[in-house]
């Protein structure tokens, strides 16, 4: 197995910039020969007068100088406010009856306690039952929260989130629109739906959907509108019991302010780190109450930037640094919450290189530090030019479906390409450090770190450097999908050459935003990476998390006569499940390489190696193999505006195939091979590898394939006849389904 995956080639040392080189000149040396390019970009491998080698892509060498000149500003970027009461000093726009579908959905990394069955815990946000309200200022938002509807069985669901219509209409029916009508007048108040239902109604469109109004709250009595909703919630005349009164009325308003970092940039001193502060309270519109009522907590940041507009990214190797600057906690702490082991702790590499990397870390109770940390992460601000809140991620991303299209590239990949470009002459990268932290530190964080431990934690390249490998990267991968759609459809939907597909897909993805790592791509990781024996892999070099394999040493007296003195053995060997599970997927040389490539005519992974289990492989297709295979070779690749003008719709279903009832093959119906006619030869992939694949099955005869045909045509003629007109009226063809799916005439 190991043969498949691991060559064993000497390794030389690449910097960033000598792969580019590299991958330049076997670009341009090699017109119209993509593979020394596409093998040497993706796996690492090339040639010498020595033989083949492996790349080590080695950024360490890119190392921040200590006379390098840096600069570094402070800015406050967000805000997350608790409170019982609305804190907002302007008007508020808000939803006339609660949003069924807006809430609070991702965890925010603030908790509240709640109490449940006399114990008291505490939930992250995004599991307590909420919804969104409404928004002030330009683009910060209002959400209402209700601890008292959580439940660890409601915890449990797949949106725990989320309030049913009842919970909605208490609110609005009996706290919100009679707190209105108290606070505005009958005059006013006549403009507000009668009910939640009556708004439902109003808002339903006809081809679907719901149409919601919203309503702007006047400044004045923003302040007292929470209270007198609550008021009305706990009435003892409006018809609910003591548990809807409890969980109704002890409601929170989350307020959350996003996206001011652009308007707080500051010196990283004591004094201007006060002034945008205050200057940033008076501009959120924020009561000056918020040091006093509820829990409220703000984005503090640095930015380190090149004078030269280089880019900069973080060193891998150096989290534990850039968390003890950041908290001011001891080494101890700063090396265990920065472990790979660590549940906190999370690392994005970036670019697909193992050694440079951001991370995101919920440091906890022991290592939160003075500033009492909640949340802190380090990334970089390269990942603004293709941002792009979309389909679940966050920047510009390729599909597996624009990956199957037969014209490449892909408007996707053009447009990366483009931006990448572009990005060369105009796009220098920031590296950033955020905490969140309590309001009462908000002018006191990261203004104690040294400069020149965070330029040791810094590795610097230039933009030609850094744009020019992710082009480099792109342009590989792109190569190998425009070579597979330029192949014949049946080498194209091999096994081995779609699990390529979709490696390059999370490949091309993974450029510029955090490699997918979810369960889909964990498996297509294991299909596409090298593999090696569990107790040879550092732990840094994994593909994904998980744990290594334990080994023991199992000593004579431990095993049967006649074996060996001693000998290590797996957990997993010793329950019987075999070795495999001591095999796994990393990414041994610095950079994420595929394992090897055969490059046929259409280029797939090596025949022998694994494949996607059938759920992963449904997860980046969208369907089944075998529905691959029918949709691109039974009826060929067809470009869509020719299929546009070819075919007729229809609402009936796929055509049924002939059953052959007799275990006796179907004689031939014709002799049309006589003159000599024959079928054109199969599809056939040469590739030295084939040998693993198996016998092909024998090539039909011209008269046994359109004695098939014709059978085939009878069949679907008779599935296809009409019935006349009319409930009673019998049908044309009485016959049963043994006779409709037999050839017979």
């Amino acid at each position: 197995m190991r043969r498949v995956y691991n060559r064993g080639l000497p390794r030389v040392n690449h910097s960033l910039r000598q792969f580019v080189e590299r991958g330049t000149n076997l670009w341009e040396n090699n017109p119209g020969n993509p593979e020394p390019f596409v093998q040497f970009t993706l796996t690492g491998e090339f040639p010498t007068d020595d033989g083949c080698c492996q790349a080590f892509v080695d950024p360490i060498q890119n190392i921040v100088t200590p006379h390098h000149e840096l600069s570094i500003s402070r800015d406050y970027d967000s805000v997350l406010g608790l409170s019982p009461i609305i804190m907002v000093e302007d008007n508020i726009s808000v939803f006339t009856v609660p949003h069924p579908t807006f809430a609070l959905k991702s965890g925010v990394h603030v908790t509240h306690p709640v109490i449940f069955d006399d114990i008291e815990r505490d939930v992250d946000l995004h599991k307590i039952p909420n919804f969104e309200w409404g928004k002030f200022g330009p683009r910060h938002h209002l959400h209402v929260f209700f601890p008292g509807l959580w439940t660890p069985e409601r915890s449990k669901s797949r949106q725990p989130y989320q309030t049913n219509e009842r919970e909605r209409a208490i609110w609005y029916d009996l706290g919100l629109r009679p707190a209105i009508l108290e606070l505005l007048g009958e005059n006013l108040a006549q403009e507000w739906p009668a009910s939640y239902e009556t708004e439902e109604i109003r808002a339903r469109r006809v081809r679907g959907g719901h149409s919601w109004s919203t309503k702007i709250i006047p400044e004045d009595i923003v302040p007292r509108l929470a209270d007198k909703i609550r008021s009305h919630l706990t009435l003892y005349n409006n018809g609910l019991d003591t548990e809807e009164h409890e969980w109704a009325s002890n409601f929170l308003i989350l307020h959350t302010i996003r996206g001011t970092k652009g308007m707080t940039w500051h010196q990283p001193d004591p004094r201007s780190a006060d002034e945008a502060f205050q200057r940033f309270l008076r501009s959120s519109r924020l009561t000056r109450d918020v040091f006093t009522i509820g829990e409220w907590y703000i984005d503090v940041a640095i930015e380190i930037s090149s004078d030269e507009g280089a880019c900069l990214q973080w060193l891998t190797s150096t989290h534990n640094l850039v968390v003890q600057q950041a908290l001011l906690i001891d080494d101890y702490n700063a090396a265990r919450i920065t472990d790979l082991g660590s549940s906190k702790y999370s690392r994005d590499m970036v670019s697909h290189l193992t050694a440079i990397s951001g991370f995101r870390i919920a440091p906890g109770p022991a290592a939160e530090g003075f500033f009492r940390v909640k949340y802190l992460q380090a990334y970089t601000t390269d990942k603004a030019i293709v941002y792009n809140v979309d389909s679940g991620h966050h920047a510009k991303f390729l599909t597996v479906r624009e990956a199957m299209d037969i014209e490449q590239p892909t408007p996707t990949i053009s447009g990366l390409h483009t931006i990448y470009d572009r990005a060369t002459m105009h796009n220098g990268s920031n590296a950033r450090l955020e905490l969140r932290v309590p309001f009462e530190f908000a002018a006191h964080a990261l203004l104690e770190f040294d400069p020149a431990i965070i330029k040791r934690c810094l590795c610097i390249f230039s933009r030609k450097e850094w744009w020019g490998f992710r082009i480099l990267r792109l342009q590989a991968a792109s190569s190998v999908l425009s070579w597979q759609a330029s192949a014949e459809p049946e080498l194209r939907v091999h096994e081995q050459a779609l699990t390529l597909t979709a490696a390059c897909v999370w490949f091309i993805n993974g450029l510029h935003a955090r490699p997918e790592d979810g369960p889909a791509a964990r498996r297509l990781m294991d299909a596409a990476l090298p593999v090696d024996e569990g107790d040879e892999v550092a732990a840094e070099n994994l593909a994904y998390r998980r744990s290594l394999p334990q080994r023991r040493i199992v000593y004579r007296n431990d095993r049967e006569a006649g074996d060996e003195d001693e000998e290590e053995v797996s957990d997993e060997e010793e329950d019987g499940r075999g070795s495999r599970f001591g095999i796994v997927t990393h990414i041994p040389d610095g950079c994420v390489f595929f394992r090897r490539i055969k490059f046929a005519d259409a280029p797939r992974f090596r025949i022998g190696g694994p494949t996607m289990a059938e759920g992963a492989f449904h997860f980046w297709f969208r369907m089944t193999i075998e529905a691959i295979e029918s949709k691109y070779v039974k009826t060929g690749i067809i470009d869509k505006e020719v299929v546009r003008r070819i075919r007729s719709t229809t609402n009936k279903g796929r055509l049924p195939r002939i059953i052959n009832w007799n275990d006796d093959p179907l004689p031939d119906m014709f002799n049309i091979g006589a003159p000599g006619q024959t079928l054109p030869p199969p599809v056939h992939d040469d590739a030295s590898d084939v040998g693993d694949a198996g016998t092909p099955p024998p090539q039909q005869t011209v008269n046994t394939f359109v004695s098939n045909l014709f059978r085939t045509f009878v069949a679907n003629v008779k599935s296809k006849s009409p019935n006349p007109r009319g409930s009673t009226t019998p049908s044309y063809l009485k016959i049963n389904d043994v006779e409709r799916l037999s050839s017979d005439e």
